[in-house]
Protein backbone atom coordinates (compact mmCIF):
# COMPACT_ATOMS: atom_id res chain seq x y z
CA UNK A 1 0.00 0.00 0.00
CA UNK A 2 1.23 3.47 -0.80
CA UNK A 3 1.39 5.69 2.27
CA UNK A 4 -0.28 8.47 0.23
CA UNK A 5 -3.50 6.39 0.30
CA UNK A 6 -3.95 7.52 3.91
CA UNK A 7 -4.48 11.16 2.89
CA UNK A 8 -8.07 12.13 3.66
CA UNK A 9 -8.52 9.34 6.23
CA UNK A 10 -9.37 10.11 9.86
CA UNK A 11 -7.35 8.14 12.39
CA UNK A 12 -9.55 6.51 15.02
CA UNK A 13 -7.05 4.27 16.82
CA UNK A 14 -3.29 3.86 16.89
CA UNK A 15 -1.50 0.89 18.49
CA UNK A 16 2.28 0.92 18.67
CA UNK A 17 4.18 -2.25 19.56
CA UNK A 18 7.80 -1.13 19.70
CA UNK A 19 8.97 -4.55 20.95
CA UNK A 20 7.78 -6.13 17.68
CA UNK A 21 8.33 -3.00 15.56
CA UNK A 22 4.70 -2.72 14.48
CA UNK A 23 2.31 0.20 14.20
CA UNK A 24 -1.39 -0.42 13.60
CA UNK A 25 -3.50 2.47 12.31
CA UNK A 26 -7.28 2.15 12.29
CA UNK A 27 -9.27 4.73 10.35
CA UNK A 28 -12.81 5.97 10.81
CA UNK A 29 -13.68 4.34 7.46
CA UNK A 30 -12.65 0.95 8.90
CA UNK A 31 -9.25 0.51 7.29
CA UNK A 32 -6.60 -1.28 9.35
CA UNK A 33 -3.12 -0.45 8.18
CA UNK A 34 -0.13 -2.26 9.63
CA UNK A 35 3.31 -0.68 9.38
CA UNK A 36 5.95 -3.36 9.98
CA UNK A 37 8.73 -5.31 8.34
CA UNK A 38 8.07 -8.83 7.05
CA UNK A 39 11.17 -10.59 8.34
CA UNK A 40 12.92 -12.75 5.75
CA UNK A 41 16.16 -14.01 7.27
CA UNK A 42 19.21 -12.05 8.15
CA UNK A 43 18.09 -8.43 8.08
CA UNK A 44 17.18 -6.20 11.00
CA UNK A 45 14.51 -3.50 10.57
CA UNK A 46 13.29 -1.58 13.59
CA UNK A 47 11.68 1.58 14.89
CA UNK A 48 14.42 3.82 16.29
CA UNK A 49 12.57 7.03 17.12
CA UNK A 50 9.29 8.88 16.94
CA UNK A 51 9.13 12.63 16.61
CA UNK A 52 5.78 13.99 17.75
CA UNK A 53 2.90 12.37 19.61
CA UNK A 54 0.74 9.77 17.85
CA UNK A 55 -2.19 10.56 20.18
CA UNK A 56 -2.38 14.08 18.72
CA UNK A 57 -3.40 12.54 15.37
CA UNK A 58 -6.44 10.64 16.70
CA UNK A 59 -9.73 12.04 15.44
CA UNK A 60 -8.03 14.21 12.83
CA UNK A 61 -7.88 13.97 9.07
CA UNK A 62 -4.49 13.14 7.57
CA UNK A 63 -3.70 15.96 5.17
CA UNK A 64 -0.28 14.75 4.00
CA UNK A 65 2.10 11.79 4.26
CA UNK A 66 5.60 11.13 3.09
CA UNK A 67 8.02 8.23 2.94
CA UNK A 68 11.69 9.22 2.79
CA UNK A 69 14.18 6.42 2.12
CA UNK A 70 17.93 6.94 2.45
CA UNK A 71 20.14 3.96 1.57
CA UNK A 72 23.87 3.57 2.06
CA UNK A 73 26.53 0.87 2.22
CA UNK A 74 30.03 0.54 3.59
CA UNK A 75 32.95 1.30 1.30
CA UNK A 76 33.24 -2.36 0.28
CA UNK A 77 29.51 -2.72 -0.40
CA UNK A 78 28.99 -5.56 2.09
CA UNK A 79 26.94 -3.91 4.83
CA UNK A 80 23.82 -2.03 3.82
CA UNK A 81 21.77 0.43 5.84
CA UNK A 82 18.44 2.04 5.02
CA UNK A 83 16.85 4.87 6.96
CA UNK A 84 13.09 5.18 6.50
CA UNK A 85 11.20 8.25 7.74
CA UNK A 86 7.41 8.01 7.61
CA UNK A 87 5.67 11.37 8.06
CA UNK A 88 1.99 11.83 8.95
CA UNK A 89 0.52 15.35 9.01
CA UNK A 90 -2.80 16.62 10.28
CA UNK A 91 -3.82 20.29 10.42
CA UNK A 92 -2.06 21.00 13.72
CA UNK A 93 0.48 18.22 14.27
CA UNK A 94 3.08 16.06 12.56
CA UNK A 95 4.46 12.66 13.55
CA UNK A 96 7.60 11.18 12.03
CA UNK A 97 8.28 7.49 12.60
CA UNK A 98 11.97 6.76 12.07
CA UNK A 99 13.10 3.25 11.11
CA UNK A 100 16.51 1.71 10.42
CA UNK A 101 17.09 -1.38 8.30
CA UNK A 102 20.39 -3.23 8.11
CA UNK A 103 21.48 -6.26 6.10
CA UNK A 104 24.19 -7.74 3.94
CA UNK A 105 22.45 -6.26 0.91
CA UNK A 106 20.66 -9.43 -0.13
CA UNK A 107 17.56 -8.95 2.05
CA UNK A 108 15.00 -6.15 2.04
CA UNK A 109 15.46 -3.40 4.58
CA UNK A 110 12.19 -1.66 3.76
CA UNK A 111 9.14 -1.02 5.89
CA UNK A 112 5.92 -2.73 4.79
CA UNK A 113 2.69 -0.73 4.81
CA UNK A 114 -0.26 -3.01 4.25
CA UNK A 115 -4.01 -2.94 4.76
CA UNK A 116 -5.34 -6.02 6.57
CA UNK A 117 -8.76 -7.32 7.56
CA UNK A 118 -9.30 -8.07 11.26
CA UNK A 119 -9.05 -11.80 10.49
CA UNK A 120 -5.72 -11.35 8.69
CA UNK A 121 -4.30 -9.27 11.54
CA UNK A 122 -5.12 -11.98 14.06
CA UNK A 123 -3.77 -14.70 11.80
CA UNK A 124 -0.45 -13.04 11.00
CA UNK A 125 0.24 -10.91 14.05
CA UNK A 126 -1.67 -12.69 16.84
Amino acid sequence: MNIKNLIGETLEYIDIDEDNNQILLTTKSGKRIMIYHGQDCCENVRIVDTIGNWNNLIGKVIIDTDEEIISSSDKDGYDYRTEINLTFKVDSDTVISKWIGESNGYYSENVDIQEFSVYELLKYFG
